[in-house]
């Protein structure tokens, strides 16, 4: 299996069975546009200034899952956090959410960590069923690098903390890894390692809280 980004991975942690997200999972598919936000902000490829989004330089061909919204982005230049969530999750049409679930389901397809099959109520629509063995990668690295003492990578803090405020978290780990896990983010929040830890936390935070202001 290739290594996955950190959109890449929360996607592939937050699809059921079935290969969609859940019908009333509207937080979910609210970190899913604020896990591709940041994966832009920790690659340079958009920046942030005065609480707005801005692009810095051109989208990595390896990069083409997050186009939905680079794009969105850069037609709407400079943009605020909330409006970029509130565009791929409260509207009144899905198809927003839809297109850029796709592009990165695609994306998963390509790595073999997801099946592409049609489903949906009328069996017209693309769904993306998840490997068990590419999920349970991706929840081991987290079990490695969170609960255990040593060096944490930035996109394991923001999927831990991500998945964390969508309610996934309960799913993987036991209610006292869960705590553990927890523990372990506060301590990291308060005595981050580096400055790209203490930067993708700021970065988690303020998109957190804009998904907080976007559900309310």
């Amino acid at each position: 299996m290739k290594d996955l980004s950190l959109t890449q991975k929360y996607l592939l942690c937050v699809l059921n069975n079935k290969g969609k997200i859940p019908t009333f999972g509207i937080e979910k598919v609210m970190c899913v546009a604020a896990s591709s936000v940041i994966e832009l902000l920790l690659d340079d490829i958009v920046q942030l200034e005065n609480k707005k989004l801005s692009v810095k330089r051109d989208l990595p061909a390896e990069k083409k899952y997050l186009r939905p919204v680079f794009d969105f982005i850069e037609k709407k230049q400079p943009v605020k956090f909330e409006k970029v969530l509130e565009d791929y999750s409260i509207t009144f049409t899905d198809k927003n959410s839809n297109a850029l679930i796709g592009c990165i389901g695609e994306s998963l397809v390509d790595t073999g960590c997801v099946r592409k099959e049609k489903g949906g109520l009328f069996g017209g629509k693309d769904v993306y069923i998840p490997d068990e063995k590419a999920v349970d990668i991706v929840i081991q690295n987290i079990r490695a690098e969170i609960l255990e003492e040593g060096e944490v990578s930035e996109d394991i803090v923001a999927l831990t903390v991500l998945l964390n405020k969508s309610g996934d978290l309960t799913k993987y780990f036991s209610a006292y890894e869960k705590k553990g896990l927890k523990n372990r983010l506060k301590e990291i929040k308060e005595h981050p390692v580096s400055d790209e830890i203490a930067r993708v936390i700021n970065y988690v935070d303020t998109m957190l809280m804009m998904v907080v202001v976007a559900a309310t």
